[in-house]
This record gives C-alpha cells, sequence and structure tokens, in this order.
C-alpha cells in the first residue's frame, strides 16, 4: 500500500462540447490552466462512441489485465482518473476509469480504463491540481508490469 499527503492547488470545471475528442480534451485544459498533475475526482457524460479496455465474453483468467478492448457508441456515464506529468511527450497524461451505459442496448453496461472517446451532448469535469508529492507512473511487476501511480517528494 502507498499514501501521501496531497498538497492541493486550484479545482478546474471542465465543460466538453459535441465533438470533443475526451482525453486530448482534458490534456487541452490542463496545458491551459497550467496543471501538471492532479485528480479528476468528478466526470459524468454523454458519448458518441467510447474505446475502452473491456471485453463482452468473460474472462478465461481474471487474474491478468485484459487485452481487449471494446468500442461501444451512444453512452453515458461516469467516471474518475489521475492525471500525471509525461515527460517524454512534454504534457499531461491522463488515466481515466469509466462505467457507461449504452443507449442502444437498455442501459447495459462497459467498465473499464478509457482508451479515447467523443463527447456527444455534453462532458463535465472537475480536475483537482496536485502540487506536491510528484505522482508518477511506473511499471509494478507485481500489477502484471501496469504501470501504477507512485508519490515522489517534493513538488
Amino acid at each position: 500500500m502507498l499514501s501521501a499527503e496531497l498538497v492541493c492547488g486550484r479545482r478546474v470545471a471542465v465543460v466538453l462540447q459535441p465533438g470533443d475528442d475526451v482525453i486530448r480534451s482534458i490534456v487541452d485544459a490542463c496545458i491551459l490552466h497550467r496543471i501538471r498533475q492532479g485528480y479528476i475526482a468528478m466526470f459524468l457524460g454523454a458519448f458518441r462512441s467510447a474505446r475502452l479496455i473491456a471485453t463482452t465474453n468473460p474472462a478465461t483468467d481474471p487474474e491478468p489485465p485484459l487485452g481487449a478492448e471494446v468500442t461501444v457508441a451512444y453512452t453515458e456515464g461516469t467516471g474518475s482518473g489521475s492525471i500525471v506529468w509525461n515527460a517524454d511527450a512534454g504534457e499531461p497524461r491522463v488515466h481515466l476509469h469509466v462505467a457507461l451505459g449504452v443507449k442502444d442496448e437498455g442501459g447495459l453496461a462497459y467498465a473499464g480504463h478509457l482508451l479515447g472517446a467523443v463527447t456527444h451532448y455534453t462532458a463535465e469535469l472537475v480536475i483537482d491540481e496536485v502540487l506536491a508529492p510528484t505522482m508518477v507512473r511506473v511499471a509494478d511487476e507485481q500489477a502484471f508490469g501496469l504501470e501504477n501511480l507512485v508519490f515522489r517528494p517534493g513538488p
């Protein structure tokens, strides 16, 4: 278990418009407001399409991470996530998980890591800026090599 006391900065509300690329828009909002890291505690919206790590079939082995992805159309849902600085790209990197109900399937839900989405009507979120400690993602062998969040001292 890892934990750290967070020094928080600003809280920024973001409203995405129809046709906006969800992940790119969150990155752009961070760039606009000079947010390098933080949390997305509240995220909700409607999406024309969403691509997430998920499956429509039961996993053969529930232990390793899913290798499959699903694209679903016309969904509404909620989620939350984190933002870390991506030094290689020179911009923030968004990690967002969602639970989405599919409109044409009576609200049948899909949940998982959001790879990309396009806003349908609107999406709303709040970014809580974290000033310290430094948040980074590091490959974790105990988690099948997935990059997990770790905290490093300092801003």
